[in-house]
């Protein structure tokens, strides 16, 4: 199973900040892909994306389950320090965008042509 992550990136000249504002379209971001064993299928989409926010907000060993599975390819898959998910970033799985809200998330259509 493949999930990206995409760090937005604010424009402050646009009057734009991620973190207060949440996703936009067309916002800058950092995509960050991990490959996970199996199909995940136990888990929506939704899920999915917390564990993701979980496993990138948590210092030290996340609890078992998706969220060390995916703290584990994170380490195993990507070079270099990785802020945190935060409010305004996204998640990707099976197709289906989640942004990550003050509280919770949202479901986001993903354009057209948007590889994810």
């Amino acid at each position: 199973m493949i999930i990206t992550l995409g760090l937005t990136e604010s424009d402050r000249d646009a009057d734009y900040v991620s973190f207060s504002d949440g996703y936009r379209h067309g916002a800058p971001q950092q995509l960050v892909t991990i490959t996970l064993e199996g199909d995940g299928s136990q888990y929506d989409a939704e899920q999915w994306a917390e564990a993701a926010f979980v496993a990138s907000n948590h210092l030290g060993e996340a609890p078992a389950g998706p969220t060390r599975a995916i703290q584990l390819a994170l380490a195993e898959q990507v070079t270099g320090p990785l802020r945190s998910l935060s409010v305004g970033d996204t998640v990707t799985v099976r197709g289906q965008m989640w942004a990550c809200e003050n509280s919770g998330w949202r479901r986001v259509d993903l354009q057209p042509g948007d590889p994810r």
